[in-house]
């Protein structure tokens, strides 16, 4: 076997990995993050401006990204560089700082050519290419460190999560409801419960409450951060024992639901937003309802996306 080809692998447990992942040995890790460092050269014929969406491509991973600031461009025949002006011109090269919508997988271009390259699109022609020069702290890096150390160190049992698997008949996830108080989250979420069981799967209403009434008990308004932390470890917890939990709370604000996203990776999520009225969604909404519509209606059409999402098999 050698760089380059085609390779199966088979595991003693089953993980839940998407396209563009890295497998790598637990002591050489590569970075996971949504900010970099990079030097980029443009090619497209519209310059390159920062705050603009583009799409990144690395390796068989592709994600949404801007350019979050262009620190100075490059002269290709002199190399001395001159300060920004906010965008890159075509054939330009430039040193800047990229922000990528979901966390990636990548390493330093000094240290691996092949996951620390990239290429930009633009519309539908890619436009430009870069190297990634150094990774940067996002605002979840701290709960995605806390993650991975988790998972590296975690002491596992006899049953392995593919045998409860193939036991309960599903896949373990996590039903996450956000939205305003008073929107019917808690009357859907109880009923998309009781729809789950009936259908003999092996579900759990978490209520964040009950995390603060019990393991939160020590904690105050302005530890809503380590109470999220608690919740999402209850929460993995669920998941590895095989359980699908749905979760209808308003302890958290909607700024606190990318922590348990991490946290509970690499676990499947749906995200569900209720309001009262159209506008703009939290990101990674999976579906939005009204208050006024039928919970009824809407309890499949989230059972639907849980079979789409191979929660439900």
């Amino acid at each position: 076997m050698q760089a380059g080809w085609s390779t199966g692998i088979t595991l003693d447990e089953q993980i839940f990995i998407e396209r563009g992942e890295i497998a790598s040995l637990a002591v050489e890790p590569p970075e996971v993050s949504s900010l970099f460092r990079a030097n980029v050269f443009w090619m497209g014929t519209a310059p390159l401006r920062e705050g603009e969406d583009y799409l990144l491509r690395l390796a068989t991973r592709e994600v949404e990204m801007k350019v979050a600031k262009i620190h100075n461009t490059i002269d290709a025949e002199t190399l001395g560089t001159s300060p920004s002006k906010g965008e890159i011109p075509r054939y330009g090269v430039a040193e800047v700082t990229i922000q990528t919508k979901h966390p990636l997988a990548f390493d330093r271009y000094a240290d691996i050519e092949v996951t620390g390259r990239f290429v930009i699109v633009d519309g539908y022609d890619v436009s430009g290419g870069g190297i990634i020069t150094e990774p940067l702290e996002d605002a979840l890096q701290e709960f995605r460190r806390e993650a991975r150390l988790r998972d590296f160190l975690w002491r596992k049992g006899e049953v392995r999560l593919n045998e409860r698997i193939g036991r309960y008949g599903h896949n373990p996830g996590l039903i996450l409801f956000t939205g305003d108080r008073g929107t019917g989250k808690a009357r859907l979420g109880r009923k998309l419960e009781r729809r789950l069981f009936a259908g003999g799967k092996h579900v759990y209403l978490l209520d964040a409450k009950n995390i603060q009434l019990s393991l939160g008990r020590d904690l105050t308004e302005v530890d809503k951060i380590e109470l999220v932390r608690r919740f999402s470890e209850v929460a993995q917890l669920l998941m590895r024992a095989g359980l699908i939990v749905v979760s209808t709370t308003n302890t958290f604000a909607l700024a606190d639901h990318q922590p348990i996203r991490e946290l509970v990776h690499p676990h499947r999520v749906v995200t569900v937003h209720m309001a009262f009225d159209t506008g703009e969604l939290p990101e990674n909404t999976d579906l939005d309802f009204l208050e006024s519509e039928d919970f009824d209606e809407a309890a499949r059409t989230i059972v639907k996306k849980m079979e789409e999402k191979e929660i439900l098999l």
